[in-house]
């Protein structure tokens, strides 16, 4: 499906229907027969080849026997063709995946990499090794601040608007691996995963976007656990054109909670500023149960930081929502259901009731796959 260029810069994709025809059923019904005759023919070759009676019945009519013979031969050359095609399609697609898979004979500087000799690349086309798609090294080679011992490319071919001639290719994503935990773009990021990297706009170099965390990571005062992922971020951008500072994003999708600000809290989503100081939370979830200020919380509560546009009104707060079917108990007696939220400072002032909308709060409903392995539970330590 061609690519077509926006006015942007950029490439969009232009649907087409292609029409296709499938075979009819009469085909198939031919092909059956055709195999069938085929076996027929080679079962009868059998008997006549064992069997000496059968030589001499053939004998006796010759004429009869021959042309039956032959209209077996000619109803079954049609699945011996149809056999035959399948063949050389198989051997021309062998031919090609082997002819996109190479070795370099010699060091060559490819996509911005510069790659020695023995490494091993798989093409997009043919005789095109500039438009690689993976490559894989011996030994760790220098890419993009980084070691990698692999790199997966997905390339984006891009077409002449009028006449959707083919105008070139770059990359727009790409995956690296490498060996242990390495330095990546601030982060010690553990690269026996992949480390993804994206290009805005061809001709522009890779720029780091994701890759899971190793250990001796922190943001602020807060250590991160190994396996938690960062994403950079570019703002925060609102319907109204509002951007909301925000750097780097940070998913920590284990059983074991994190102390933020006094609070465990499970599998939080984490705002980052460019030296990755804490900006706020934008999801999480109470390990344990919390008393703050006149309210007792439960275990799985909703909690994230005041956000646009609230957090202007209320600054550097949190916001509380019991989760679907809790209830949030309140000293004097008053009980906080499914669809409010409490806004607080940290001291436990309490600062609002606002139902879910106005806070800035979605609650999503939980959906089991069947046979899917289920989700560890948050451990509330004891």
């Amino acid at each position: 499906m061609p690519r077509h260029p926006d006015r942007g810069g950029g490439s969009r994709i232009i649907a087409a229907m292609i029409p296709i025809s499938l075979p009819s059923t009469e085909f198939f019904v031919f092909l059956f027969v055709s195999q069938l005759a085929g076996l027929a023919l080679l079962g009868w070759l059998a008997v006549l080849a064992a069997s000496r009676r059968a030589r001499q019945r053939f004998g006796r009519r010759p004429w009869l026997h021959g042309g039956a013979l032959l209209a077996l031969a000619a109803m079954s050359a049609f699945y011996i063709f149809i056999r035959y095609v399948f063949w050389t399609v198989d051997r021309e697609y062998d031919r090609l995946e082997a002819a996109r898979r190479v070795t370099l004979e010699q060091p060559q500087t490819l996509g911005g990499v510069a790659m020695p000799a023995g490494a091993r690349l798989v093409l997009e086309r043919e005789g095109q090794p500039e438009r690689y798609t993976e490559a894989t090294f011996d030994a760790p080679v220098p890419a993009f601040g980084m070691r990698a011992t692999r790199i997966v490319r997905y390339l984006r071919t891009e077409y002449d608007r009028e006449t959707y001639e083919e105008l070139g290719a770059h990359p727009h994503t790409l995956y690296l691996w490498g060996a242990g935990v390495q330095d990546v773009a601030g982060w010690r990021c553990d690269t026996t995963e992949k480390v993804e990297f994206r290009v805005e706009k061809k001709g522009a170099r890779p720029e780091f976007e994701s890759c899971t965390l190793g250990a001796g990571n922190r943001a602020g005062e807060i250590a991160l656990p190994a396996g938690a992922e960062v994403r950079a971020r570019k703002g925060d951008t609102y319907t109204n054109g509002h951007v909301e500072p925000l750097n780097w994003y940070v998913s920590v999708d284990s059983p074991e909670p994190l102390a933020v600000s006094g609070m465990l809290l499970g599998r939080p989503g984490l705002r980052l500023d460019d030296a990755h100081r804490l900006l706020g939370v934008a999801s999480a979830a109470l390990a344990c149960p919390l008393r703050l200020g006149p309210y007792r919380y439960p275990a799985g509560t909703r909690v994230q930081s005041t956000a646009y546009p609230l957090n202007r009104r209320l600054p550097d707060a949190w916001v509380l929502s019991p989760d679907h079917g809790m209830t949030v108990q309140r000293d004097d007696g008053e009980a906080l259901s499914e669809g409010m939220s409490v806004v607080q400072r940290g001291d436990g002032e309490v600062l609002a009731t606002l139902p879910n909308a106005e806070a800035g709060v979605m609650l999503f409903a939980t959906i089991e796959v069947e046979g899917a392995p289920s989700r560890a539970s948050v451990r509330c330590p004891s």
